[in-house]
């Protein structure tokens, strides 16, 4: 893949996540050309912000010439947007969660160069504990537990019940579960869980799930939104070592690693290596991230190849394990 000789992006999709987009790809030195939205005051507003040109619409968009295309527009057209923009063979960036339905899912694998957004890997809290993971540290099954507990009210859910195509497991679970998938570097091997969902409110508002993956790791998902302060914690034991992530919404694997075991020559190996972990410490880790895909673009890569820039299949995984726990819609 040769590097386009002007690196720029355009953006489907006006709201937090295509502004996020937009202020990630600029820091990373990415032009922003053109943006689209249905809403066409929220898309000027986003391109006058960003010094882009506001699109009248996604077919004008898709034929903007730009490197990448950043698909930041509700969940159920997620598929559909990104099969237009890699028509146009450039990098498509796939919000989360890139698919609602397995279908799509599929679709979206068979589709060239499109790049899941999956910033909660560029936490160095959770790189470290990946690489504790990988070096037995934890023993060869781990068991870890990922509680969130985030509140949300009924006008959140109406405002997006026409559009998004999925309750909590797909719209915020997804981040936990591929985060901890990745880490663990393993693939899922059953699921299994029940959910709960608020009257008057279209999918799941809560569930509580179990992954078992191979080589025997268990992982534990506790999903609320019905929550106060957002709060979010990972817990991984094994091995006589206890590994603590704390946070809030706002990418909590960049957290510093709370280390609990009975050795002391173990924990100091283990703060060393949580030192040396390379990732950020603070959020949003969608700046490190986008800048991480740019590097690998503009070194030859193509999506799947290497860490710095995911491919689909990278978290389809994890995809397809909150699609089957997901209460059905409709």
């Amino acid at each position: 893949m040769l590097p386009h000789p002007d690196t720029s992006a355009v953006i489907s999709g006006a709201g937090a996540s295509g502004l996020l987009h937009a202020l990630s790809l600029r820091a990373a030195g990415v032009r922003i050309a053109a943006v689209f939205d249905p809403d066409t005051a929220r898309a000027r507003a986003l391109a006058e912000a960003t010094g882009a040109r506001a699109a009248a619409s996604m077919d004008e968009l898709v034929e903007e010439r730009a490197a990448f295309g950043c698909v930041c527009s509700p969940p159920s057209v997620h598929v559909e947007q990104a099969s237009r923009f890699a028509e146009s063979s450039r990098i498509v960036l796939v919000e989360k969660p890139v698919a609602v339905r397995e279908v799509d899912l599929t679709r979206l694998l068979s589709l060239p160069a499109c790049v899941p957004i999956v910033q909660w890997r560029a936490g160095r809290g959770l790189r470290a504990l990946r690489a504790a993971i990988a070096r037995g540290e934890l023993g060869p099954a781990p068991v870890v537990s990922l509680d969130l507990a985030w509140g949300r009210d009924d006008a959140y859910f109406r405002a997006r019940e026409s559009t998004w195509g999925c309750g909590a497991l797909l719209s915020i679970g997804i981040h936990a579960i591929d985060a901890i998938t990745w880490a663990l570097g393993r693939p899922i091997a059953s699921v299994s869980g029940l959910t709960l969902e608020r009257e008057g409110v279209s999918g799941e508002t809560g569930a509580v799930a179990v992954l078992r993956y191979e080589g025997g790791a268990l992982v534990s998902l506790r999903l609320s939104l019905d929550g106060g302060a957002d709060t979010t914690r990972i817990t991984a034991c094994g091995g006589g070592v206890t590994a603590m992530l704390r946070g809030c919404e706002a990418d909590p694997t960049a957290s510093p690693i709370d280390w609990h075991t009975a050795d002391s020559s173990t924990r100091l190996r283990l703060e060393a290596l949580e030192r040396s972990a390379t990732g950020s410490l603070g959020a949003p880790l969608l700046v490190p991230y986008l800048a991480d895909v740019l590097a690998a673009y503009l070194d030859g890569e193509s999506p799947g190849d290497s860490d710095r820039m995911p491919s689909i299949r990278n978290t389809a995984s994890a995809h397809e394990a909150a699609m089957l726990l997901a209460a059905p819609r409709g």
